[in-house]
């Protein structure tokens, strides 16, 4: 994988849509939503080789719910990835274990063909979430033209 570019546009759209709706004090997220945050988050990690940053709090946790994520949004590959890494490096609590963790999959994932994550997050994002959104077909339209 080449340098990322960050999320597609849609993508980008969609999370800050949310991302109002929960400053402006919108009810909690729909499973969804949950799901888009998470892989973006996993995704844009991995994309820029900052996974030990991102699994630091709870590595474990973190990438139970980093497949969980990536198997909803189809990028099935990634998420049996994720697993086998795990699977391979028990008692991944210490920093030095964690940076070890991250890096092989960073690599496994990022160095191999698979799934194309950014393009099975922004169907998501746009089949899955948009539409849960307070914004008709017609803004979503406009609003990407300009992105």
């Amino acid at each position: 994988m080449g340098t990322w570019r960050g999320h597609f546009p849609i993508t980008s759209f969609v999370l800050l849509e949310l991302l109002r709706k929960a400053e402006a004090g919108g009810r909690e997220f729909s499973r969804a939503e949950r799901v888009l945050f998470t892989a973006c988050e996993f995704w844009a990690a991995v994309a820029t080789r900052s996974l030990a940053v991102y699994l630091k709090a709870d590595p474990v946790e973190r990438l139970d719910a980093a497949c969980a994520a990536m198997a909803s949004i189809g990028a099935i590959r990634a998420a049996d990835v994720a697993r086998v890494v795990l699977a391979e490096h028990p008692g991944s609590g210490t920093p030095a274990r964690v940076r070890e963790l991250a890096v092989d999959l960073e690599n496994r994932l990022l160095n191999s063909p698979g799934d194309n994550v950014d393009q099975l997050i922004a169907s998501y994002a746009a089949l899955r979430v948009a539409e849960e959104l307070p914004f008709g077909t017609q803004t979503l339209r406009a609003t990407l033209r300009d992105f």
